[in-house]
């Protein structure tokens, strides 16, 4: 696809994908699939990687079929992704878009980090999203558009309590991407990092019941204390960041790298510390 935008495109002020070939990790729940399933009405191929191959990531194979890959890949795991590139770049003749959304949650005070756990967070948030870049990077060089968008979280901008794991993995995640944005800009590749609040998927429910524990709240308290501190009062659905990889995904956002999105209600910009850990 060249790289080259021309008036009639600028004019359509379009958001255009169909024909391009995607790899979107961690696909089979949450914001991977929100950003999968996105890609797909917008007619992309799409490659689902995930460790499980969920329900959701079947339905998607049967209703867009060959437009759809579905893989089971560890993204821990060199060779599974070196693997999976490869039957991605041959089923789809290149690749032209990546997106990093595989990742796993751990927090605990600084005093008590369990260091498996933290070996763990680190072996897919951090090395998962370098290994899956590095073999994807030489596809993405030829695409002439080329784009990796990894997701990264508000947390990686902030600090909040017993958040280390997770929000140092992140931030990790965020260097990665200016640092990639710098070396792959002469290929036409930009790289960028979302930085998602509090988004309404799965994990989000298990923060509710950590925040009751701490607080000694019902589920319902929990959920309204954890609303208290967003400035619009109302949780992030998956389709928004999907709309944030599709617009960075077009060819009219060439100029958009080595940024970090937050999409967050503003949340970042007004926490207050003393919801995640009780202060005696």
């Amino acid at each position: 696809m060249s790289l080259a935008i021309d008036s009639r495109s600028t004019s359509e002020l379009a958001i255009r994908v169909q024909g391009r070939s995607a790899v979107v990790t961690g696909a089979g729940s949450g914001i991977g699939y929100a950003v999968a399933k996105a890609l797909l009405q917008s007619g992309a191929n799409v490659a689902c990687w995930d460790i499980r191959l969920t329900p959701e990531l079947q339905s998607l194979e049967r209703q867009y079929g060959d437009r759809t890959a579905v893989m089971a890949v560890d993204v821990a795991s060199v060779d599974e992704v070196e693997q999976a590139g490869l039957a991605t770049a041959q089923r789809f003749g290149g690749v032209d878009i990546v997106v990093n959304c595989a990742g796993v949650m751990y927090k605990d005070k600084v005093g008590e980090i369990d260091m498996a756990a933290w070996d763990r967070i680190y072996s897919i948030n951090v090395k998962g999203t370098l290994f899956v870049n590095q073999t994807l990077v030489p596809y993405l060089k030829r695409s002439g558009c080329g784009r990796i968008i990894n997701i990264a979280s508000m947390t990686a901008l902030i600090g909040l309590e017993t958040y280390a794991p997770y929000s140092s993995s992140k931030a990790a995640v965020s260097n990665m991407t200016k640092v990639m944005a710098a070396e792959l800009a002469p290929f036409g590749v930009t790289v960028n990092a979302l930085c998602p609040g509090w988004v309404d998927t799965p994990m989000l429910s298990a923060l509710f019941d950590r925040i009751g524990e701490i607080h000694g709240l019902e589920r319902e308290q929990a959920k309204d204390e954890v609303l208290r501190h967003v400035p619009q009062r109302r949780f992030i659905h998956p389709d928004e960041i999907a709309f944030a990889v599709l617009f960075l995904s077009s060819p009219l956002a060439q100029g958009i790298s080595a940024l970090d999105l937050s999409i967050d209600n503003g949340l970042a910009n007004t926490f207050k510390p003393g919801l995640h850990m009780k202060h005696d």
